[in-house]
């Protein structure tokens, strides 16, 4: 298609996007020169990938601690798998097949620099979440403490940081984390963060788990069949100290839970 166009046209097209070509005149009085436009061709459509969702590994109800653990490092139920560097599956005391601790705290999806370092809770927000801990007479490394205390992520993989976990990836790991409790029998659960909490009160009521998690703690919930607080994430504490008091209180709760004295 050719028209003649002058210079507003083509600042108009232009600003339209469409490109027009045009050789150089030879004359600034030269009369208009017949002009070729040129339509921009359509984007390629492009769709964005999916998760693709595979079966959980077969028996895992009934697997035991070193078998789940190996079934969370090779699963294939959600996409997270294909940046996956490592499986971050439990820590704490004891470390290594732990036939039951006394507290569970399930924590938010690991970060890149947890996966990198194979641990949770590092730098500042490990040590506020150790000194909390140590006032009630626990601890996440000491063997010698008065109670074991072990630490699983919501997921665990890591969710890529430009983003937020999926409900198809949460999922899938809530039957990790259900065979985890089965097998640990923790006399209190306690939930830190965002994801971890939204994850583990949708198991019994998506209404209660949708709430502000100001709304959510400072009562008994339930999750496997055992007692589970909630509470704000030693990171966001860091952020906001004004909640230290109100976290403090939620692991007061946990502790008056517990049946094992403790000091």
């Amino acid at each position: 298609m050719t028209l003649s166009l002058d210079t507003r046209q083509r600042a108009m097209l232009a600003a339209m996007g469409v490109r027009v070509w045009m050789p150089a005149a030879t004359h600034p009085t030269a009369p208009s020169t017949p002009v070729t436009l040129v339509t921009p061709a359509a984007p390629e459509e492009t769709t964005a990938p999916s998760i693709v969702l595979k079966a959980l590994p077969a028996g895992l109800a009934d697997m035991d601690w070193p078998a789940l653990e190996q079934a969370a490092a090779s699963c294939q139920a959600c996409g997270l798998c294909e940046t996956r560097q490592r499986s971050m599956f439990a820590f704490g005391n004891p470390l290594t097949t732990p036939a039951r601790t006394d507290w569970l705290i399930i924590t938010d999806p690991p970060s890149a620099e947890e996966e990198s370092a194979g641990e949770l809770f590092l730098h500042a927000e490990g040590e506020l979440l150790q000194g909390m801990l140590q006032a009630l007479g626990l601890s996440r490394q000491a063997a010698n403490a008065h109670a074991h205390v072990t630490i699983v992520p919501v997921l665990k993989c890591r969710v890529p940081e430009t983003r937020n976990p999926l409900p198809e990836e949460l999922q899938p790991c809530q039957s990790y984390l259900e065979r985890q409790v089965k097998l640990l029998q923790p006399q209190v659960i306690v939930a830190m963060g965002r994801w971890a909490v939204q994850s583990v009160l949708s198991a019994t009521s998506a209404e209660t788990a949708a709430l502000p998690l100001g709304k959510q703690r400072s009562q008994v919930h339930r999750f496997a069949g055992t007692p589970l607080v909630v509470t704000y994430h030693p990171k966001s504490l860091l952020h906001a100290p004004k909640d230290k008091a109100k976290a403090w209180d939620d692991l007061c709760l946990a502790h008056s839970l517990t049946r094992r004295p403790q000091h």
